[in-house]
């Protein structure tokens, strides 16, 4: 009696039943994690950054602050909304681009023109000199194109169009994310 023996080959490990069952609840769950991130709406994460924005914006300085700390606190926040502007501009819900859009150009009207005039808000040191200048009486002494082109500039920040801009991403901001958005134009 001649036995035939068969050897069974085992299958690689990872074609084993158990292995496979694995990698395909991995799968799946890696494809429906992905598309909750393909999927989720946009808005969300617009939204996220708008309150990050609008909780920095709202950090208060100390009222017994000393020049320097109120200097660095100031040119801070320009920065702070300049970025923030300029992101939202680029990547913010299509229907409030254009008004983020203009509102970063008007900040950036007003940084340019107190550049020109030789301070730069978004660096503390020149803002520590432009309130010292402001208290000493150095500011008469400004290049009367360049107090006409600050004039100017502020006439623009009150127009009708960076009001309406103004208006049209605030009541974006609580519609479509419930954010009482603090922003403004406004020179008074």
């Amino acid at each position: 009696m001649t036995s035939s023996a068969t050897t069974s080959h085992s299958a690689p490990a990872w074609r084993r039943p158990q292995v496979l069952a694995i990698a395909g609840v991995l799968v799946l769950a890696l494809a429906a994690g992905g598309w909750f991130f393909l999927l989720r709406d946009s808005s969300g994460a617009y939204c996220d950054d708008l309150q990050a924005w609008q909780d920095k914006s709202e950090e208060t300085l100390a009222p017994d602050a000393d020049l320097e700390t109120s200097a660095t606190y100031l040119s801070d926040s320009v920065t702070r909304r300049l970025d923030g502007a300029e992101k939202f501009s680029k990547e913010g819900p299509d229907d409030v681009r254009a008004d983020w859009k203009l509102f970063h150009e008007r900040l950036l009207d007003v940084v340019d023109v107190f550049k020109q005039i030789g301070y730069d808000l978004t660096d503390p040191a020149a803002v520590q000199k432009f309130a010292s200048d402001l208290q000493s009486g150095a500011l008469a002494s400004i290049d009367p194109e360049l107090q006409t082109q600050a004039a100017e500039v502020q006439a623009k920040l009150a127009d009708s169009e960076s009001t309406a801009a103004v208006t049209s991403i605030t009541t974006d901001a609580k519609d479509r994310c419930d954010i009482d958005l603090q922003l403004s134009t406004s020179t008074s």
